[in-house]
């Protein structure tokens, strides 16, 4: 048979474990849920990385000037910095393009690699211009 001093220390073993298993761990589960405010760029570089170009892509997508314009978009959170690169027909276009790929991230350094190049609706190649004066 137990003694009493057995028992209450079984109880009181029990209870530990219970109050263990109560407050969670999670390294046990495995699923540790991410932080509301977790800025871009922390754990794996190469994840990191795509994550805020991503970002960034859906912010300029928001514009759809910016979406038809397909600027490439490279991210090196180890720089916290992005790339942007390729064609607007316009220097607001280009202004607005960085300003948004700037919120993506707090903090983040915009490299402007965009080339200005105003469309030629109006034109027509090799038309002559006649001025009257």
């Amino acid at each position: 048979m137990f003694t009493r001093k057995v028992i209450l220390g079984m109880l009181a073993l029990g209870a530990f474990g219970t109050a263990l298993l109560a407050c969670g761990s999670s390294d046990d589960s495995g699923t540790a849920a991410k932080p509301a405010n977790r800025p871009l760029g922390v754990g794996n570089t190469e994840m990191a990385n795509s994550e805020l170009e991503k970002a960034v892509r859906e912010n300029l997508y928001s514009n759809e000037q910016l979406r038809a314009a397909d600027l490439s978009i490279i991210a090196d959170v180890t720089r916290n910095q992005v790339t942007l690169s390729g064609t607007v027909s316009s220097e607001e276009l280009r202004a607005k393009a960085v300003e948004l790929a700037k919120s993506a991230q707090a903090g983040v350094i915009v490299s402007d690699k965009i080339n200005v190049q105003p469309s030629a609706s109006n034109s027509v190649p090799g038309a002559r211009q006649f001025s009257f004066v």
